[in-house]
């Protein structure tokens, strides 16, 4: 076989067998395309490809040593999807009768699968193939490999850095630009109007040495001339001084402007998106876009933007100029500057590669102490300074190797640059000088043109580093750009609901969610909560308790069935006005750094002093706060670690309710604390609960006594129904073994104590 026909050959990589098998099945049938499926239904590694022909979907698995083989014929097929998961990822098929198939693979397979599924629906749908080669992956599918170079697209991109347009990228910041036009055109007049002036300087030499010095031929020296022509140039330095500091400052606070808008920009679309785009990057990594990034965007703004137009048109004016005075001589300034060009060229390619590198490496050790810092007080109780030293180390360690690299570069780059410019000055002066000497030339024309080649090559140098300072500038617009291009996963739809009165009542019908579209957390849940009744949810750990709560606070969307609140479905209300109206005691209360009245009011920023009062006493927290030195005006540490936790949870607890929700979530409000503070926050809840629609997880089930029902869900479903008494007694049921189980260990550890 010739090796073009080999690579084109979809069963290349098959096993033998295999390959004879599907070839024997397909016929005269053309294969389409084969992927790999090597999970099966649990999850579990296995053999097995899929084989696409133009008729018909085969699965070949190997089962007793042998291929079993399924044909599906794509007629029979309603639709072909694809679902990314954490680690895995599953090719979803529905036949007909709603019947539906699902194919699993790690995400090694995933491009190839991908491939398979845009085929399939194309011959589902009845679509020509308009790309046989390549195809583009659809809306919201991660690309593994840009189509374009065939590089991997690192996974911390979401395009390919490789082939990152930065005309394109830095064109997009014109958006920001608009509302300061005017300061911006003043800023760049102001730089053409210095460029002219510095042209102006070295055509002054001239007269000054022929004329005024009295070395141009048939010349004397006149005193007069000379200082007139001094003080022209005086008169050029100073309007150039003054310009220039104008210029600056001026571009200065432009950049300073322009930077504002875009990290607030970058910001406020940051905290509308969703939860699952947190989860998937690191805060080190945010961080550093909103900071780090809009830094070096105002540094280009300001100062490199200017620079590279004022050197453009400086070396487009003396290229005039130098034509002008000896377009011989000029040639010979020019005969460097392709050199020049080449070696910028080649340094840029490699320079923008490795500007990416080190925003990875910065990322990641920004990463390690955004992680680290916040949980130091579990670092110190098990003795982990030192490996988290060695964490940040290692990680410090591979940016500094990049960035010495980087240097190396960068600092060879600029010794030949020089050495062109140098090798270009000494043809000039060997050129110039004999013409000087055969009187082809006056002294005072060399020199001008001496004057006009460094400032010639001076902004030629000034483009070649400015090329490392767009690079970078053009890598940090486009990570800022991936955050603002994200599209939120929760948003209020055009016309939603506003929700300015609820009465609290809560529906689940037929809901089913998964966060990572393979594996279903809720299934085919079915629930309701009437106006004032409190619901306990208790269960198994992992039985899809916290995620109820989190699609109910719409942190997530159902992805199966809907969750209605007074017969509303979510999804049709105002998400911001619908939170106002739930109040939410997490297991971890976060207290933001700051006073105590600050972060019980924080949801309720316009309450006075005496509703922040009023709220801590229901949640039994005034008695306490009055205790400290300065009492609501105390500030708490960061997270409120100068807390115990059950005074966190109880600030926590006057937090949720002093906007007077209509319906109240208790995430485990009692797991971390004694039992004397259990009574007090029990106290809290049971004036708290009056009226309102709660929803309670705890895992201490004596805690749930006082729900109207409890609800027990185990492996994502509703097992058990009832109230305290009725699911304790019943015999052999999910919530009396929890009950007696819990009971025996607090025996254990009340005669141990």
């Amino acid at each position: 076989m010739k090796e073009t026909e080999r690579k084109n050959d979809p069963l290349v990589h098959l096993p033998t067998d295999l390959r004879g098998q599907i070839e024997a099945e397909a016929g005269t049938e053309k294969i389409q395309h084969v992927a790999q499926s090597d999970l099966d239904e649990r999850g579990m590694y296995c053999e097995r490809w899929l084989v696409l022909t133009e008729s018909r979907l085969g699965a070949f698995r190997r089962q007793d040593g042998r291929w079993a083989a399924e044909w599906t014929p794509v007629t029979a097929l309603r639709s072909a999807g694809m679902v990314e998961g954490l680690g895995m990822g599953l090719l979803r098929l529905t036949r007909e009768g709603a019947t539906r198939v699902e194919h699993r693979f790690t995400l090694r397979h995933a491009k190839d699968v991908a491939r398979l599924q845009r085929r399939l629906e194309k011959q589902i749908t009845g679509k020509a193939e308009d790309e046989p080669a390549a195809e583009r992956p659809k809306a919201g599918e991660k690309k593994v490999r840009c189509e374009k170079c065939r590089r991997v697209i690192p996974p911390w991109a979401e395009s390919c850095p490789a082939c990152m347009s930065r005309r394109q990228v830095l064109s997009r910041l014109l958006d920001f630009v608009r509302p300061y036009k005017w300061q911006a055109a003043l800023g760049f007049a102001m730089a053409l109007v210095m460029t002219a002036a510095g042209l102006a300087r070295p055509w002054l030499t001239q007269p000054m040495l022929d004329n005024g010095l009295g070395l141009g031929p048939g010349q004397k020296a006149d005193y007069g001339i000379l200082l007139y022509y001094i003080l022209i140039l005086a008169g050029l330095l100073v309007f150039t001084a003054v310009t220039g500091a104008m210029r600056e400052r001026l571009m200065a606070r432009l950049g300073s402007r322009i930077c504002r808008d875009l990290r607030n920009r970058t910001y406020d679309h940051l905290h509308k998106l969703s939860l699952s785009y947190f989860s998937k990057k690191p805060t080190g990594s945010l961080v550093t876009r909103v900071t780090s990034d809009t830094d070096r965007i105002w540094d280009f703004l300001a100062f490199t933007i200017v620079e590279s137009i004022m050197s453009v048109l400086t070396v487009v004016g003396i290229g005039v100029a130098l034509f002008l005075m000896d377009w011989r001589l000029a040639c010979v300034v020019l005969l460097p500057v392709p050199v020049m060009f080449a070696f910028t060229i080649y340094f840029h390619q490699r320079l923008h590669r490795g500007f990416e590198r080190l925003f990875h490496r910065w990322s990641q050790m920004t990463a390690v102490a955004a992680d680290a810092l916040p949980g130091v007080r579990v670092i110190k109780a098990f003795s982990q300074e030192q490996r988290e030293v060695s964490r940040f180390t290692e990680k410090s360690g591979d940016y500094y190797d990049d960035e010495v690299a980087m240097i190396s570069l960068w600092t060879l780059f600029g010794p030949v640059m020089q050495f062109c410019t140098q090798l270009g000055s000494l043809l000039v002066w060997i050129v110039g000088g004999y013409w000087v000497v055969q009187g082809k030339m006056t002294p005072g024309t060399l020199m001008a043109f001496i004057g006009y080649m460094w400032m010639f090559y001076g902004p030629i140098h000034m483009i070649a580093h400015i090329d490392r300072m767009l690079n970078r500038a053009a890598a940090s617009v486009q990570r800022i750009f991936e955050i603002l291009d994200t599209e939120p996963a929760i948003f209020s739809k055009h016309g939603a609901t506003p929700a300015a009165k609820i009465e609290g009542r809560i529906e689940l019908r037929n809901v089913g969610f998964s966060y990572d579209g393979v594996r279903k957390v809720l299934k085919d849940v079915n629930l309701v909560i009437e106006p004032g009744e409190m619901i306990g949810l208790a269960g198994p750990s992992g039985g899809g308790k916290t995620t109820m709560i989190n699609l109910v606070c719409r942190f997530y969307d159902v992805l199966e069935g809907a969750i209605l609140i007074d017969g509303v479905d979510l999804r049709d209300y105002d998400i911001e006005a619908l939170r106002r109206k739930i109040g939410v005691v997490l297991q971890e209360p976060f207290l933001f750094h700051g006073t105590v009245a600050r972060n019980i009011a924080y949801g309720h920023p316009d309450a006075t002093i005496d509703d922040v009062i009023a709220a801590a006493r229901a949640a039994n927290a005034h008695d306490f706060i009055v205790g400290f030195p300065d009492g609501y005006d105390t500030l708490v540490g960061e997270r409120g670690h100068t807390l115990s936790g059950g005074e966190r949870q109880r600030i926590s607890i006057a937090r949720a309710v002093i906007s007077n929700p209509r319906i109240l979530i208790l995430d485990e409000a009692t797991s971390s604390v004694d039992t004397e503070t259990e009574r007090l926050i029990q106290e809290a809840l049971i004036r708290l609960t009056e009226k309102r629609t709660t929803i309670a997880i705890a895992h201490r089930l004596s805690t749930l006594r006082r729900a109207n029902r409890l609800v027990i869900l185990e492996k994502g479903a509703i097992v058990e129904q009832g109230a305290h008494e009725q699911l304790a007694g019943k015999e052999g049921g999910i919530y009396a073994k929890l009950l007696k189980t819990q009971m025996e260990t607090q025996s254990v550890m009340a005669i141990g104590g």
